[in-house]
């Protein structure tokens, strides 16, 4: 049984908790006269017996009277789980870590919908199609969702347990030589060995995302707080967090231009609300994830005065830096990828999360060019190298 365990909940959107934090999922304003997102509950039902393993309540109408469940805490019971370790919180709610105590022992995490938004039917509808998604994606590098339940008013989803750090707090640690979240033996390696285990753990990352791509679903939210990468040196990689994910097959046009997603990772034209090809979207997404865990900075640089609501205009019209600008020791191959990836119109991207793992997999990284050392580096006064943040607010 895999898990993830991470320093922060990987699961949970923190917008209301990071306001400032553009690397946090939110929703784009819309134009006047359009239908808010807030009002969106349609989507494939999951009702009982809609999809095997899962079995839901519907949610119950808001009430001022209505009694909220007990906080939860170490030692509860929720239905075949005791829960074990609070995992992290968020604006959504929270992740345990569990025992499942019936049939066989085995640890579990549990995403734990915050009982206040379990009296929001588009709330729960969205947390039921995030676990009904959960359910059909399995394979390398996915977690499945096991089965979406209610007990004592909690609503709660489980999945597999891994022992892991987002590549987020992989790539804070590099910079910050040391992060609040567990070491990955990623933070110690030299540029080099680094460069070419990142390669291929984010081919991985991409083929995983085709896979995702086949059964019909957009992840709209793919970056490094979503990519979580386990403790060991196996260089497996997992892709999670589906809540903002879409069935391509159902989904209308309104919903799909709903503004949802993390602007500093969305592609121009969602963040324009105009109706796009949401496969190539996702593609984009990985393109600006490779651009940040390669050379450890993000291709835009938000001036210090610039607000949230209006950072997706800045974006739109806003050129990123080339990858070997911001950091010369890249190889070109590397920086190649990267730009069709992110190419600011859709056409020359690439066909398929599939091709871009390809040419991930192709990439000749096992020479050691002498430039390549440099990698995520900055030179001190002393002549000693070691990682420095650069001066980017959104690392900060």
């Amino acid at each position: 049984m895999r898990a993830v365990r991470t320093g922060t909940p990987q699961c949970l959107s923190r917008t209301s908790e990071h306001p400032w934090d553009f690397t946090s999922a939110t929703t784009i304003p819309r134009r006047s006269g359009t239908p808010g997102a807030e009002e969106d509950t349609a989507g494939p039902a999951m009702g009982r017996g809609a999809c095997p393993g899962l079995v839901a309540e519907p949610a119950r109408p808001s009430s001022s009277r209505m009694t909220l469940p007990r906080p939860l805490a170490a030692g509860h019971r929720l239905g075949p789980y005791r829960l074990l370790e609070r995992l992290g919180q968020g604006a959504q709610g929270e992740v345990w870590k569990a025992l499942r105590l019936d049939r066989r022992a085995e640890f579990v995490a549990l995403k734990v919908l915050k009982s206040a938004l379990a009296s929001n039917p588009a709330r729960m509808a969205q947390f039921r199609r995030e676990a009904e998604r959960g359910v059909r994606l399995d394979g390398p590098s996915l977690l499945p969702v096991y089965e979406l339940s209610t007990c004592d008013g909690h609503h709660f989803m489980a999945m597999p347990y891994v022992e892991g750090t987002s590549l987020r707090e992989v790539i804070k640690s590099r910079l910050r030589d040391g992060g609040r979240a567990p070491r990955h033996f990623l933070t110690s390696l030299e540029e080099p060995d680094y460069l070419r285990a990142m390669t291929r753990i984010l081919a991985k990352a991409a083929r995983a995302l085709g896979r995702v791509h086949d059964h019909r679903i957009a992840h709209r939210d793919i970056k490094p707080a979503n990519l979580l990468l386990v403790h060991d040196r196996s260089e497996e990689v997992y892709l999670c967090d589906f809540g903002l994910g879409r069935d391509l097959e159902v989904a209308t046009a309104e919903q799909m231009r709903d503004g949802a997603g993390t602007p500093m990772y969305m592609a121009p034209e969602r963040l324009l609300r105009a109706l796009a090809d949401e496969i190539k979207c996702d593609i984009y997404s990985m393109g600006v994830t490779l651009f940040e865990a390669f050379t450890l900075q993000r291709p835009f640089q938000v001036p210090g005065h610039l607000t949230s609501s209006s950072l997706p205009a800045f974006l739109v019209r806003t050129e990123p830096r080339r990858p070997r600008a911001v950091c010369p020791g890249l190889p070109p191959e590397h920086e190649a990828v990267i730009l069709k990836a992110m190419a600011r119109n859709p056409s020359r991207r690439y066909e398929s999360a599939y091709q871009l793992a390809a040419d991930l997999e192709r990439l000749d990284v096992s020479r050691e060019a002498p430039a390549a050392r440099a990698i995520g580096k900055r030179q001190v006064a002393s002549g000693q190298s070691r990682p420095v943040a650069p001066k980017d607010r959104c690392l900060t």
